[in-house]
């Protein structure tokens, strides 16, 4: 599918975003690509970074997802992709599912994970803290200013005149995942009990303050 949409890119010399990258030879074509200036672009979601194929060996169904969980290899790869610029974006592949539709046989069991809760708090633990392959500013870009460019939206930015659309981060506080306090109906989430570092502790909106820890 990437070089499928590579080659419509190229031909048709129009913007083409590729959503949840996950294998090494979807960064290795992506790369190439827009090296020859293609414009392609691609985005990655933290469970593909912060989790490997080995971890549904247990048959947990919150560790089903689509695309599904790769090797050690397609997460380095993945790693090395954000690090030199190739993937330009950060999502969360939010998918929440009531915990009857996950508590079924694995074949059975709904593709997905929440994403919301835990999203910004990995990225922060795995790219800036852990492995070290963005600081704070560029990981800020990739939620905000990189989105904007790619949708042409007026947004992305604390500009004079832009809108006040704020996240307060603390980067160094550790804390521990607890599905049970979630603020989202659902509890799907392989990370429930994983200890990070950073979390987003504020949300304004429109200048007004909608949610704070």
């Amino acid at each position: 599918i990437v070089m499928r949409n590579i080659l419509l890119a190229e031909l048709c010399d129009h913007q083409i975003h590729c959503l949840h990258l996950t294998t090494a030879g979807s960064v290795r074509l992506l790369r190439e690509a827009r090296r020859r200036g293609v414009k392609i672009s691609g985005e990655v979601c933290p469970h593909h970074i912060a989790l490997t194929d080995e971890a549904i060996q247990s048959f947990d169904t919150n560790y089903k997802m689509n695309p599904p969980l790769r090797a050690q290899v397609d997460v380095d790869a993945l790693l090395e992709g954000i690090a030199d610029g190739t993937l330009s974006i950060l999502a969360s592949d939010h998918a929440p599912h009531a915990d009857f539709e996950k508590e079924v046989e694995f074949d059975t069991a709904p593709f997905g994970i929440i994403g919301l809760e835990t999203e910004l708090s990995l990225f922060l633990h795995l790219l800036v803290h852990k492995h070290r392959k963005i600081d704070i500013v560029r990981l800020i870009e990739m939620y905000t200013v990189e989105p904007a460019k790619l949708l042409k939206l007026d947004a992305g930015t604390l500009s004079v005149g832009a809108s006040a659309d704020v996240t307060l981060l603390d980067l160094d506080l550790e804390w521990t995942v607890r599905a049970d306090e979630f603020q989202s109906a659902s509890r799907n989430s392989p990370f429930d009990g994983r200890k990070l570092k950073g979390r987003a502790v504020r949300t304004i909106v429109g200048g007004k303050t909608v949610w704070r820890l």
